[in-house]
């Protein structure tokens, strides 16, 4: 049985994929599933689609897919600090042995066991970058430990410790919460604000930041696809839907980059695909579906 996994963010066009995918194989068996992550949930849980009436968006997404063609349809509930997906995958797919393909809506991750991993996304707005520099506290460091670095008075690490140079650190100062009234006694009078601001940096130390490229958050699991389909709604966007294939060729190509963004990702080269998903014979659409089907049944 040929696995495959469709990820993207809210709205990007992963269910409508998955609709015209089961369109185009209405001799092959396919069960789709859509995994919901839920902390605190429990392990996992399926739920088969039924006659309910008032049903979820869940179901009745069950129903369009079992309408378009699927075997079977059904939903996967499960905790993310109890079972990752990629567990879930293997413990649910236990049973699904006769069946021709299984699409499976959900969080991709790095290493996946599905045979094609597939990302939707829509185009990026105009001038937006898919990595950002984002400056974040990777630390702190204690106040007195701060100021005695500040005065030269720690010691180099790369000088030896039985060096006579080193010399006794001499800074001496109450680092406690009394502080404020200590510095007013010898003369040094703190408003309130920086009263406050002491006690703060006396409390959580001084914050060491640093500046790191990340992946905006609605792509950050891009790198773990085969298969990126930037969904076009009409030809207006197809400026922003090239820029956005531009950036995301070039994240591939740049390993330095991907290193920095601390991805851990076996695919090295992605096919990326400009698609109307909601045209059924769109050109971009019939490329995307023919790589799917040439990854699922040449595994």
């Amino acid at each position: 049985m040929g696995t495959m996994i469709v990820d993207g963010h809210e709205g990007a066009g992963k269910s409508t994929l998955i609709q015209r995918l089961l369109e185009s194989n209405k001799s092959r068996a396919i069960q789709v599933s859509r995994c919901l992550a839920k902390p605190g949930f429990g392990q996992w849980r399926e739920t088969p689609t039924g006659g309910s009436s008032g049903k979820s968006p869940d179901q009745a997404q069950l129903d369009k897919w079992l309408d378009a063609g699927a075997a079977y349809a059904n939903l996967l509930t499960y905790d993310p600090s109890r079972i990752d997906i990629e567990t879930l995958i293997m413990e649910a797919g236990q049973g699904f042995g006769d069946l021709d393909e299984w699409v499976i809506e959900g969080e991709n991750v790095a290493y996946s066991c599905v045979h094609c991993s597939v990302f939707v996304l829509r185009p990026l707005p105009e001038s937006a970058r898919l990595v950002e520099t984002k400056e974040r506290i990777v630390a702190h460091m204690p106040l007195d430990e701060y100021l005695r670095y500040s005065a030269g008075e720690l010691p180099d690490e790369s000088v030896a410790e039985d060096d006579e140079s080193v010399e006794e650190a001499q800074f001496d100062l109450p680092f406690d919460e009394e502080l404020p009234e200590k510095l007013a006694a010898a003369g040094v009078v703190l408003n309130d604000s920086e009263k406050v601001r002491l006690r703060t940096l006396l409390q959580d130390g001084i914050p060491i930041r640093s500046k790191q490229p990340e992946l905006r958050p609605e792509c950050a699991r891009l790198p773990a696809a085969e298969v990126v389909i930037i969904n076009l709604h009409d030809d207006a966007e197809r400026a922003r839907a090239e820029a956005t294939r531009i950036q995301i060729l070039n994240l591939f190509k740049d390993w330095t980059l991907r290193y920095q963004l601390g991805f851990r990702s076996q695919v090295t080269r992605a096919g990326v695909y400009l698609a109307n998903l909601q045209n059924p014979g769109d050109s971009g659409t019939k490329a995307a579906l023919a790589q799917i089907k040439r990854k699922l049944r040449g595994r």
